[in-house]
């Protein structure tokens, strides 16, 4: 017989092909462990097991860039090498910033788009729609 607790428990799952793929390729009880895992697969999405949004879009290693489309030279604002989470920031950062103006982070070479996670699941035709933000208040503290 189940644990009565598991019902409670939140469950996150690794969707490769950006979330287009039947069935889950990975699930944890952790968010972060989905996470790491996901960035193993590229283009993969992590999602809520429950609520079937998702979480966050899979940055393997490698090179990207803080685009602004329609930009007519190009409207590459900063490029980076992304080996860990750490080299991560300061890309979100910019595209953040310049979030009014449409940036949005993309592999270099005019690669996938990995940020914002709604910009990234739309251009890659995914199905499954992402969790609403966390508000500022509510925004859990940089990793």
């Amino acid at each position: 017989m189940p644990c009565a607790c598991q019902n409670k428990r939140q469950t996150y799952e690794v969707v490769p092909n950006a979330g287009k793929a039947m069935r889950a390729a990975f699930s944890s009880s952790s968010q972060g462990t989905a996470e790491a895992v996901a960035d193993r697969y590229p283009t993969s999405v992590v999602r809520d097991k429950k609520t079937n949004e998702a979480l966050y879009f899979a940055w393997p290693k490698g090179a990207y860039e803080v685009v602004l489309p329609g930009a007519p030279d190009g409207g590459v604002l900063l490029t980076r090498t992304v080996r860990n989470d750490a080299d991560k920031r300061p890309l979100r950062a910019a595209a953040d910033e310049h979030s009014a103006d449409g940036a949005v982070v993309r592999a270099a070479g005019g690669g996938a788009v990995v940020y914002p996670l709604t910009a990234a699941l739309t251009a890659s035709g995914a199905t499954i729609k992402a969790a609403a933000p966390p508000t500022p208040a509510t925004a859990p503290a940089a990793r």
